[in-house]
């Protein structure tokens, strides 16, 4: 397998993965039961948390839209052979799985203890996939690194000056019924 085949398999599986983390972030339970209501979150302690748990919803929405068109942009600029959109999309995916696990481990700080095995969950999902981002990185590098090399080899072969050779070595060879050109 390539390193263009596996960077095509990791846009489809961002987008794909994007938008199974924003379901499963969207329908994420913060409250069971269906009479009385017990809350799993600890309010005492909630702090910066509680900015995070109450606008949680905006900040996947946010990730989730700037991920999948950034992973489009990432397919495109597979097709065109074009290296400053994957370079793009690495800073993106790195950036986005920082702002996710931060967004997971302070939750997970927050939870009621009885609750605690629930925060195990979104832990494990998001090592997951920062994993398989991880694992793709060297492919990507490698692939960017291709077309860097080759976008410098095509300008160096078009920025080439003529200078060495006349114009008169351009000229078209005699033909019947035209006067022999004179070389010198």
């Amino acid at each position: 397998m390539n390193d263009k085949t596996v960077c095509l398999q990791l846009g489809i599986f961002s987008v794909l993965n994007t938008i199974q983390f924003l379901i499963f972030d969207w329908n994420n339970a913060v409250s069971l039961g269906y009479e009385h209501k017990l809350d799993i979150y600890m309010n005492e302690k909630a702090g910066n948390a509680l900015w995070l748990l109450t606008n949680r919803k905006s900040i996947s929405i946010s990730l989730s839209i700037i991920t999948v068109l950034v992973s489009f942009q990432f397919l495109y600029c597979i097709r065109v052979k074009n290296y400053r959109g994957l370079l793009g999309y690495t800073m993106w995916i790195v950036i986005q799985d920082c702002i996710n696990f931060y967004r997971v481990l302070v939750v997970k700080t927050i939870i009621k203890e009885m609750f605690e095995e629930l925060a195990y969950l979104p832990l494990t999902f998001e090592v997951a996939r920062t994993f398989l981002h991880i694992f793709c990185l060297p492919f990507l590098a490698k692939h960017t690194y291709t077309l860097y090399k080759g976008a410098q080899a095509l300008h160096k072969t078009t920025s080439r000056r003529f200078s060495s050779l006349s114009m008169s070595d351009f000229w078209p060879p005699a033909r019947p019924g035209v006067p022999y050109r004179k070389l010198n």
